[in-house]
């Protein structure tokens, strides 16, 4: 029975945030009894939403990790509850000190209030204007399994089962070396035997040293709140878990053998209605285990789940009711993962049902895995569904996987095999723990398409509502995400100035052909963070306005739509530099005699007063590289000899303490012949001849 909360300000620090759209609300129950005397328990969304899509727009274009990701799902969630259920908690528990309201659970997963009161007093809330809606708090039920009579077929492979086989998972544990081994992965179910052989080794709240003394952040009971060892009193959790990461040796059951597990124990048996608001309390769990939005090492990468609403049983079509806490897990990195339903034709259950997009929500259906043709199953439910924003019809499921005959483990250390689409959505659990594994940052969206692009088409061409986009291939799932762009080409300026704005071109392709982002590191302690996307082997131009002078080296990597990051480019080395200092005045003889030393200044001002370096070319093949420190404006002087009898031409620039150059001056010096007196008298007598010498000479 969950506990009821008398004091405001307690409910206050425990309950904050959600998601959802603007309309009327409204309400209705048909009810056997007197209406008011019947307590009916319902769920309060409240107006005042998270925007997930524009929050996951930003994130996306900036490409955040996921630990980015997470803390700023939860907190924006948080603080919206905090800030918008006040008044609406303040109200309801002065009603519920008269006894008109019973019971008062807030959650700020979905800024959601569950009440439990009288229709009366329920469409008193509805008019509210902090309220967006009033849903019922429907009971939800395990969509249970069936035993089959058919002869299973057995895998070559004796010790790994034919399910995992058949999704090609061996085949990524042996040629990658992948086994989902740092990986979290979650359900929600009926809870987990943490003492069978197959799992037990791999509970993380044993398994991972950080959740010592926290065993509630690895295990969730939403009823009797034993949160300190998982336990299972139905069994179907158990199987399911089993065959996400199962195993023991000579026995593989699981497809992602490597990957730590957590869980929830919200479907169970023991004569314990389950509702949508202990659904609601279970994921809130989940998306922040250990209540730390700041961390996501406690936060599982995925989490199948095998229950739903039935429609046919009364439950309404395209229920929106769990919409929003799932958006705010995948929000936070959670791929979330529910069952098709074991209804055939009759429909898919909710929210397996919901096509509002491409990917929201990821549904499964069941094949036959120990045929080699693998049909769908029989019982396997199947689309269409018109749960679309405008009502038009929509394939589902989303994609198959093994569901028939399949071995897992079941409590008190046996094996059981099972068939339903409860035991095809584990497999999609566990290919997804290897793709978290290759890659720990791919975005939930990413993940989704990889497994669309390269499932096994089945049934009809392309998608159909039998098999959606065909079989789950973790093998070339994962080949895809491992494949990464090349390291980018980045060419641009090796100088500039303080202030100035300088371009640099970023090249890459992709093995796939899929677009690029790209990150620069500006090395001044800023960077273009992720930019793009851009097309493979387009030509990408860049700028960047460095303040100080300095010499930075600049580095570039690439990355595709699934986090396939590229090392990083050789640096680029640019030097930036304060104003240049004036071209050197040169003084000293015009002319001289060959052999002896002459004085000669050297004077460059620099605009910042620092001082200055003389670089000389004396014109003779000799050459003085980078004298100084001189003081600016002081003459600097230097003697030289001419080897020959010529004009020398005498090159210098000038360049300050952050190696900002000056243009080059000049100054000419003329070595002449020597000529006696003797000579000079034939000279005057022979003018002409004089002309001539000069001429040869």
């Amino acid at each position: 029975m969950k506990i009821k909360i008398h004091m405001f300000l307690t409910v206050i620090l425990i309950c904050i945030g959600l998601i959802v759209t603007n309309t009327t609300s409204s309400f209705n129950f048909k009810s056997k009894k007197n209406i008011d005397e019947e307590v009916i328990s319902v769920l309060v969304y409240l107006k005042d939403q998270v925007d997930l899509d524009s929050i996951n727009i930003k994130m996306n274009k900036q490409k955040a990790s996921l630990r980015e990701r997470h803390e700023t799902i939860v907190l924006a969630l948080q603080n919206t509850a905090s800030a918008s259920q006040a008044q609406l908690l303040k109200y309801l528990f002065e009603l519920q000190d008269q006894d008109i309201v019973k019971e008062v659970q807030c959650f700020w997963i979905g800024n959601i209030i569950r009440v439990d009161t009288y229709q009366s007093m329920i469409d008193k809330i509805a008019k509210r204007d902090d309220v967006y809606k009033i849903y019922p708090n429907y009971q939800i039920d395990l969509i249970k399994p069936r035993k089959e009579n058919n002869e299973i077929k057995l895998s070559n492979r004796s010790d790994i089962e034919p399910g995992v086989v058949a999704v090609r998972a061996p085949e990524v544990w042996e040629e990658f070396n992948i086994t989902g081994e740092g990986v979290l992965v979650a359900t929600i179910d009926s809870g987990v035997d943490g003492d069978h052989p197959a799992l037990a080794g791999r509970w993380a709240g044993i398994a991972d040293p950080r959740y010592e003394g926290h065993p509630e952040w690895a295990w969730f009971d939403p009823y009797a709140y034993q949160n300190d060892f998982p336990y299972d009193l139905n069994g179907h959790g158990t199987h399911t878990m089993g065959i996400v990461c199962g195993g023991s040796p000579g026995d593989q059951i699981g497809v992602a053998p490597g990957a730590l597990w957590i869980s929830a124990g919200l479907i169970q048996t023991q004569d314990i209605p389950q509702f949508v608001s202990d659904a609601i309390e279970s994921f809130e769990w989940l998306i922040d285990p250990d209540g730390n939005p700041e961390t996501n090492w406690d936060v599982p990468d995925v989490c199948s789940n095998s229950w739903g609403l039935y429609e046919p049983l009364g439950y309404p079509q395209c229920d929106e009711t769990f919409w929003t806490f799932l958006d705010a897990c995948e929000s936070a990195g959670i791929v979330i993962i529910f069952i098709a339903g074991n209804e055939a034709y009759s429909g898919l259950r909710s929210p397996a049902d919901r096509a509002i997009d491409d990917y929201r929500t990821f549904s499964v259906g069941a094949v036959d895995a120990n045929d080699p043709d693998w049909p769908v199953w029989i019982w396997s439910s199947r689309g269409p569904t018109y749960c679309t924003p405008n009502g038009s019809e929509a394939i589902k499921p989303d994609i198959a996987a093994p569901g028939v005959n399949i071995r897992s483990s079941i409590p008190g250390g046996s094996y059981e095999s099972y068939s339903g689409t409860s035991m095809a959505a584990p497999h999609v659990n566990g290919v997804v723990a290897l793709m978290r594994e290759v890659n720990p940052n791919i975005s939930v969206k990413s993940i989704k398409e990889i497994i669309y692009q390269t499932a096994f088409d089945l049934g009809d061409l392309g998608e159909d509502n039998d098999y959606g986009w065909g079989m789950i291939d973790a093998y070339e799932a994962v080949l895809i995400i491992g494949q990464s762009p090349t390291i980018p080409e980045l060419t641009g300026p090796t100088s500039g100035k303080p202030g100035e704005s300088l371009e640099f071109l970023l090249n890459s392709t992709d093995p796939d052909g899929d677009d690029i982002y790209y990150f620069v590191d500006w090395d001044d302690d800023t960077s273009s963070e992720w930019i793009g996307p851009y097309s493979s082997g387009e030509e990408v131009n860049v700028s960047h306005i460095w303040e100080n002078p300095d010499t930075y080296e600049i580095k570039a990597k690439s990355m595709d739509f699934t986090y396939a990051e590229s090392d990083w480019s050789e640096p680029l080395i640019i030097n930036i530099t304060t104003k240049s200092p004036d071209p050197p005045r040169i003084n000293g003889p015009t002319r001289g005699k060959k052999g002896v030393f002459y004085n000669f200044t050297f004077n460059s001002v620099d605009p910042d007063g620092n001082d200055v370096y003389y670089y000389i070319i004396w014109g003779d093949g000799s050459e003085k590289e980078w004298d100084g420190p001189h003081p600016s404006g002081v003459d600097f002087v230097i003697s030289h000899s001419f080897p020959t009898i010529k004009t020398f031409t005498i090159e210098a620039k000038a360049k300050d303490i952050s190696n900002a150059e000056s243009n080059w001056s000049s100054f000419d010096i003329t070595i002449p012949r020597t000529r006696t007196t003797s000579y000079l008298w034939f000279l005057e007598l022979f003018p002409l001849l004089e002309r001539l010498l000069n001429i040869i000479f």
